[in-house]
């Protein structure tokens, strides 16, 4: 039996969906510790590095810099943090802004919070 569509015209015979056919799923690991291999957090696919130093800086209200691929820059303070965004706060605003854009962030020295 062939398992190609038959041409009936201008139709195409589409043949029945088998229920017998298994769909491949990943292999989830719930009794994980992390490690190298295994960096997922409760927060999402951020590594237990930027989980440590977005809580700390929510916390004590840092002020940072964000330079982004672009070349520009934005201050402000991180107030929020998920997989794949940051939410900082610049003059009381809140601004979304995607952790894929950002090439890297560092605190503010206190001569250059002004």
């Amino acid at each position: 039996m062939s398992r190609m569509p038959k041409s009936k015209g201008s139709w195409v015979e589409v043949p029945q969906y088998q229920r017998t056919s298994k769909a491949r799923v990943p292999a989830v690991n719930h009794g994980s510790k992390g490690g190298a291999n295994n960096r997922q957090t409760s927060q999402g696919r951020h590594s237990s590095a930027q989980e440590a130093l977005y809580r700390d800086w929510v916390a004590a209200e840092v002020p940072l810099e964000l330079t982004f691929d672009n070349g520009q820059t934005l201050c402000g303070t991180l107030t929020d943090y998920d997989t794949y965004a940051l939410v900082i706060a610049t003059e009381g605003r809140p601004q979304l802004v995607f952790k894929s854009a950002v090439r890297w962030m560092r605190e503010l020295s206190p001569d250059s919070r002004d």
